[in-house]
């Protein structure tokens, strides 16, 4: 993350000119499953050409461009895992995040914003089908591939919902953009009496179910295919959780979807936004959340990053008091809640 501090130099300009570079050549590790071929022990490129049946002389050349990054170490010609590879990086590591290369250096993302200084110009995306419309495939690759956040985020937001969640009989949750699944799953797995409902497009569901499945709760939930805005949400509910959805919309689009979610809340429930925010600290402290506001740019209609302030004066307009916005140290994603009188 950059600092204020930092002075414009030509070595950080190159830097972040040559950066896709890096992008590219991890894209690709991962894709041929480089990192499982060495996973037990040093190989030479010949050997690792065999067992990934690649061109010898191509993956010669990668694997010195993988130890020039330092995901491999190198003596002579034999090539074995850089400290930490074998935890991240090995497909049947429990730890492995390579999957999550496909939502952070997705295809969708290069196409929405390769030509940037367009988007600029005329304000707006330049896709046919924009991030918050049916059919966005790339929904199903951020459903499928947990982000290094995900499991924290799930786990904190049960931890401050835990007491009062405990009190409530019959706890009923509502994820809206439920995406993974895992917000509301983790609240269920923490409350054995609990139900939850899941709200997404149907090819998103398909993926929320198999994670359902995987933690044990499949049994306690059940499917609203379709738009958070048009689709039937039964109800009421307890908690209605939006996990990273709100930025995809104007501040006034937000509201609008606010203010009909908190009409399925029973009195005392509450909505729970977890989300990136922006405005209330220097940019540079919020270097993610700033990036992320640029990728709403180029594949929404009107989306965009919002403050903490912000949502609470959205939650207030829907009717929603008692409002709190939380934060953890070093962790990039705020909670900001609402109750119903």
């Amino acid at each position: 993350m950059p600092s204020r501090d930092n002075a414009v130099t030509r070595e950080r300009l190159l830097e972040m000119m040559t950066a896709y570079k890096s992008t590219y050549l991890l894209r690709a590790a991962i894709e041929l499953k480089v990192f499982d071929a060495l996973a037990n022990g040093p190989c030479d490129p010949d050997d690792v050409a065999a067992i990934l049946r690649t061109d010898p002389r191509a993956t010669r050349v990668l694997l010195r461009a993988l130890a020039a990054t330092g995901l491999l170490e190198v003596s002579g010609e034999q090539f074995t895992l850089a400290p930490g590879a074998a935890e991240l990086l090995v497909t049947t590591s429990p730890g492995y995040g390579g999957g999550v290369v496909k939502v952070a250096a997705s295809d969708h993302e290069w196409d929405a914003m390769r030509d940037l200084a367009e988007v600029v110009r005329r304000g707006g995306t330049l896709l046919g089908t924009g991030a918050e419309a049916p059919g966005f495939d790339y929904w199903v690759d951020f459903a499928e591939h947990l982000t290094f956040a995900t499991k924290p985020g799930a786990e904190w937001v049960a931890e401050l919902l835990g007491p009062w969640a405990g009190g409530r009989e019959g706890l009923t949750v509502l994820d809206v953009g439920c995406g993974h699944g895992l917000f509301g799953f983790t609240l269920l797995g923490r409350h054995p009496g609990a139900r939850g409902w899941c709200l997404d497009w149907p090819n998103v569901l398909e993926v929320a179910a198999r994670h359902a499945d995987r933690l044990g709760v499949a049994d306690r939930v059940a499917h609203l295919p379709g738009d958070a805005f048009e689709a039937p949400l039964g109800g009421p509910y307890d908690v209605v959780l939006l996990g990273n959805v709100l930025f995809q919309f104007s501040q006034r689009r937000a509201t609008e979807l606010l203010r009909r979610l908190a009409g399925v809340l029973k009195p005392g429930g509450r909505v729970v936004i977890v989300s990136f925010t922006t405005g209330d600290r220097p940019p540079a402290e919020d270097h993610h959340a700033h990036l992320l506001g640029l990728l709403m740019l180029g594949w929404t209609a009107g989306g965009e990053m919002h403050s903490p302030t912000a949502y609470r004066k959205m939650l207030a307009t829907a009717g929603l008091g008692a409002t709190e916005a939380h934060e953890r140290p070093g962790f990039p994603l705020r909670v900001i809640t609402g109750e119903r009188p």
